[in-house]
């Protein structure tokens, strides 16, 4: 708030968010976790062989492994939902 003088943009005003909430990111374990496992098959030479195989990484990432993601994360909104917002287990 101090930040952007009270400016914010958001439905229903100001509201609070832990600034990583691991209920609501599975990219963070589902999809990051398959590009970083091709992009460091073995360890990249140089930081440019890095920069191409993450780039290869995710443009061959398969469309059943996008639908896969959505489908999670709107699992995990529902469940978030459910549980008013309060941290659950899975």
């Amino acid at each position: 708030m101090e930040t952007f003088q009270n400016q914010v943009i958001g439905y229903g005003g100001f509201v609070e968010w832990p600034s990583r909430s691991p209920d609501l990111v599975p990219l963070d374990f589902l999809l990051w976790g398959h590009i970083k496992g091709q992009a460091y098959a073995t360890p990249p030479p140089t930081l440019q062989d890095l920069r191409r195989r993450i780039t290869d990484a995710c443009a061959s990432v398969p469309p059943a492994m996008l639908h896969n993601v959505r489908r999670e994360i709107q699992s995990r909104v529902q469940m978030c939902i459910v549980a008013n917002g309060e941290h659950f287990e899975q």
